[in-house]
């Protein structure tokens, strides 16, 4: 409920917590498919994208390493698998963040694999169709995460970059798995299907998730989200890409564990 706080000079105020109002909201600078075709100019700024939420994750200018914005914090696992605290003035060229509200929670055994927990997750949701922040807390046996090295122009395509990939495991760990969840339609803007990014709770590991089997006292929590707004990069750099084509191979390839 809005509660009135009065008038200055013909302008009324009313209350209307801005993060009470941004709930169930997803919030995405860029598209997936930009930065696919290697568009690792930032477009915002972290203090920005904090503005829009404290949950999320993304990457940073020049693809340096893999974030998670986790209870409004931003963490930084650069290419040798490091975690730091960039300072708000560090940019992204993509990040899909919101204020994190949980609607749905379930407990997990221990030994499940990745593919395993994303089914029982999408087995307690109300729709395929809509977008979902995932959060999954607890201990883990093991997380095979990967991270990337801060590139420089001409800026390779994202496909060529993860051939030289660093490779994670982390086992007996403790930490959360920050993610999403997307509708198959919002393929070229984001990722279909579930997205994951592990920061552990000591904060010295992490990164973007390939695999992993759960521990002991691991929870989740689904937050539902109704609403999805994208802001593109104003530059003529993003203005001349050819995003036309359907890249889901080249993402799959991506986002995937290589065998």
């Amino acid at each position: 409920m809005k509660k009135f706080l009065g008038c200055v000079a013909g302008l009324c105020v009313w209350t209307a917590a801005l993060v009470a109002a941004e709930r169930g909201v997803l919030t995405q600078w860029s598209t997936i498919d930009a930065l696919l075709k290697g568009h690792y100019e930032g477009v915002a700024t972290l203090g920005e994208v904090k503005q829009r939420g404290d949950f999320g994750l993304g990457t940073f200018e020049a693809l340096d390493g893999e974030m998670v914005l986790l209870d409004g914090k931003v963490f930084q696992i650069d290419g040798q698998g490091a975690v730091h605290e960039p300072g708000d003035a560090v940019r992204t060229p993509f990040a899909a963040v919101t204020f994190f509200k949980a609607d749905i929670e379930l407990a997990l055994p221990a030994g499940l694999t990745l593919e395993q927990v994303q089914a029982r997750v999408d087995a307690l949701l109300p729709s395929a169709n809509l977008f979902y922040a995932v959060r999954v807390t607890g201990g883990f046996a093991e997380v095979r995460t990967r991270s990337v090295p801060r590139q420089e122009k001409p800026y390779p395509m994202l496909a060529e970059v993860v051939k030289t990939q660093s490779l994670f495991t982390i086992t007996k760990t403790e930490g959360e798995l920050v993610g999403l969840r997307c509708p198959g339609f919002s393929k070229a803007v984001n990722v279909p299907g579930h997205h994951f990014h592990y920061l552990a709770a000591d904060r010295k590991s992490g990164g973007h998730v390939l695999g992993l089997v759960t521990g002991e006292g691991v929870r989740v929590r689904v937050a539902v989200l109704r609403e999805f707004s994208v802001k593109l990069p104003e530059s003529a750099s993003f203005d001349a890409l050819d995003l036309s084509g359907d890249r889901s191979k080249e993402l799959h390839a991506v986002e995937s564990e290589r065998k």
